[in-house]
C-alpha cells in the first residue's frame, strides 16, 4: 500500500512510502503498526491504495 494521508506526530513513517500491512475486506481498510508501535488503519481508494496483493496461508 501507498500512503496519501498525513502522519502521526512521532510516527515512523512518510507519505509517499511503501508499507506493507493488513486488508479487511469487509471494512476495506489497511491496517499497519510503524516502527514506534503506533496502529494505523489506511481506507483504501482515501487514505491508501494497494498496489499489491498476497495470499496469507497461515496465521501466526
Amino acid at each position: 500500500m501507498k500512503v496519501e494521508d498525513t502522519r502521526k506526530t512521532g510516527s515512523t513513517i512518510a507519505v509517499g512510502r511503501i508499507l506493507s500491512g493488513l486488508y479487511y475486506e469487509s471494512s476495506n481498510t489497511v491496517s499497519f503498526s510503524d516502527d514506534n508501535c503506533q496502529d494505523w488503519t489506511f481506507y483504501v481508494g482515501d487514505t491508501c491504495k494497494i498496489l499489491e496483493t498476497k495470499e496469507q496461508i497461515q496465521m501466526f
